[in-house]
């Protein structure tokens, strides 16, 4: 007898359930930033996140800037949000190429990002809202 299930281990032919914790994450998904005569389209990222549950949330943000094929982490934050709770957070983003990742603890945790370029202008190709945000599968 065979089990597919990928939360049922089988040891010494008994069955146990593990029991998987409740995960989600989204991602921006990568950002072009070449330089247009030599201007960066985006200087910084500015970010809003919104805690709209009746209780407190956390958010983890992941930073990354592309190195030829390689992600390299440059932002790593965790956030812990009151309940009703807005933060605004501010990156460096003077790469060619970056994206960032959150790993909320509710699903009330609202987040967009903007790209600003050096006079603090918001950059339209750069604006991610929250229902644009990639989900995150976990492997």
């Amino acid at each position: 007898m065979s089990f597919t299930s990928p939360c049922a281990i089988n040891y010494n032919n008994k069955f146990h359930v593990e029991v998987l914790k409740p995960w989600f994450g989204f991602t921006t998904g990568l950002f072009e930033n070449t330089p247009v005569e030599g201007v960066r389209p985006t200087a910084s990222i500015a970010m809003k996140i919104d805690n709209d549950d009746i209780v407190g949330a956390s958010v983890q943000i992941l930073g990354y800037y592309l190195s030829g094929t390689t992600n390299v982490l440059y932002v790593l934050e965790l956030l812990d949000l009151s309940p009703g709770e807005v933060i605004t957070r501010d990156y460096y983003a003077q790469f060619d190429a970056f994206k960032f990742q959150f790993e909320p603890s509710s699903q009330a945790v609202e987040i967009s990002v903007w790209g600003k370029d050096s006079a603090g202008n918001l950059v339209a190709a750069h604006r991610v809202l929250p229902s644009e945000l990639k989900s995150l599968i976990p492997h």
